[in-house]
């Protein structure tokens, strides 16, 4: 249960008001009074120390996971330089390679063409091989006539001279028919340049296609991990705002109710100091009692347990629950849940009543005790034994050991108080 400072502020106008009317003759019950109220303002201070270190613990938790958060958004942000980084080369090699295709689209055009013009020369060496063939066939007669003219007696300068024009003709036929194998020759270079421009410019292109799909991908992720984790961050930044304000609000709490307690404590002191003066005036004067309303008696208190095992002992530790370093204001006893409890003297139970960080527990006033007023207190227990105002005695079970509250197992946390003010059981059992 959390309080707030309003409430803390009535509880403390209240207490004052009530101390203002106690008379001296109703001394004891002016002090059981009092215990009372401290033990409900150590109760709400208690709920709400306890929310404070809840509170403490999610804002440290919120700002750890709001410092991860960051260094994750820090370890995006350089990833997604990265990215923007293959981005830009990305971006780079597509200009490249569209540079580099269109001259590779431009070889291979002029390829073609020459291709073409190739084709048409082989085309038309062809058709003058033909002819020359045709022509040599026609001709073929002519010879034969000039050589049988010799024969008959003709002038052999004729015939000379018609040898040499055929020789003429024949070179020249010759001529063609090396140029017409070396245009088929180019013809077939040329073929083979275009098919390979032609694989050459499908690669760049398939290769121009992959990267731009590349650079799509890396757009997206960059766009998406900016926005994730920015999101993120200020999912986290808002969780520690609130735990923030949370620790403030409990902080606030804990000033107030420390306040009202500190207050109690102080007039619970000075009736403690009345309550002793009383008890030895009644020694002196030959009226001394037992313990627990008004006596004084002298001793140590017993162990409240029958088995001694002291699991956690009176001073500063961590605590098992926030982690933090604080005073342990009691003796921590192990013991099963369900063992009895014992009153560690004889006394007067002031109140019995739940806390959500000391769980069910019990306030015994023992009186005086070696000259000094003793409460003590049982916390953490799974069931009562007594009743508020009964009267018990010393070894008497007042309950029994449990695991309510803020605890991490089953356990007895025994504290002493020392005339209001807590103190170190080890030094008042035995």
């Amino acid at each position: 249960m959390r309080s707030t400072p309003r409430s803390a502020l009535l509880a403390f106008t209240l207490t004052f008001a009530l101390i203002a009317t106690l008379a001296g003759p109703s001394l004891a019950e002016s002090k059981d009074e009092l215990e009372r109220k401290k033990n409900a303002t150590n109760s709400e201070l208690s709920g709400a120390q306890q929310s404070y270190d809840e509170s403490s613990k999610a804002a440290a938790d919120a700002a750890a996971v709001l410092q991860a958060s960051q260094a994750q958004l820090a370890e995006a942000q350089s990833a997604l330089g990265s990215v923007r980084g293959q981005l830009v080369a990305a971006q780079a090699l597509d200009a490249q390679m569209q540079v580099k295709l269109e001259q590779s689209e431009a070889d291979l055009a002029q390829a073609e063409s020459d291709l073409a013009a190739g084709e048409q020369d082989v085309e038309a060496s062809t058709a003058e091989v033909v002819e020359f063939t045709v022509e040599s066939l026609q001709d073929a007669g002519a010879g034969l006539r000039a050589f049988n003219e010799l024969v008959s007696g003709a002038d052999p300068t004729e015939f000379t001279e018609q040898v040499a024009i055929n020789n003429t003709i024949a070179d020249s036929q010759l001529s063609k028919l090396d140029t017409l194998d070396a245009t088929r020759v180019l013809l077939d270079i040329n073929e083979q340049k275009v098919q390979a421009l032609r694989d050459q410019v499908q690669v760049e292109r398939d290769a121009a296609a992959a990267n731009l799909a590349n650079i799509t991908v890396l757009e997206q992720q960059a766009a998406a991990q900016e926005a994730s984790v920015a999101q993120l961050v200020q999912a986290n930044s808002t969780n520690k705002s609130a735990a923030d304000a949370a620790v403030a609000a409990d902080a606030s709490d804990i000033a107030a109710l420390e306040a009202d307690r500190n207050a109690l404590e102080a007039e619970l002191q000075r009736l403690a100091a009345e309550e002793l003066a009383r008890a030895n005036a009644n020694a002196n004067s030959g009226g001394g009692g037992g313990g627990g309303g008004g006596g004084s008696s002298t001793g140590k208190l017993s162990y409240p347990l029958s088995s001694v095992r002291i699991t956690s002992p009176y001073g500063f530790r961590i605590h098992p629950i926030t982690g933090k370093r604080r005073l342990h204001d009691g003796m921590d006893f192990g013991a099963g849940c369900g063992t009895p409890i014992k009153a560690a003297a004889n006394g007067t139970i002031v109140s019995q009543y739940y806390n959500s960080g000391y769980g069910n527990r019990v306030i015994l006033n023992n009186g005086v005790i070696n000259g000094a007023n003793i409460v003590t207190t049982y916390n953490h227990l799974s069931r009562f034994a007594v009743s508020p105002g009964q009267r018990v005695s010393r070894g008497q079970t007042i309950g029994y050991v449990g695991t309510t509250g803020s605890s991490t197992g089953c356990h007895l946390h025994f504290m002493v108080l020392v005339n209001g003010s807590h103190t170190n059981p080890a030094n008042w059992i035995g």
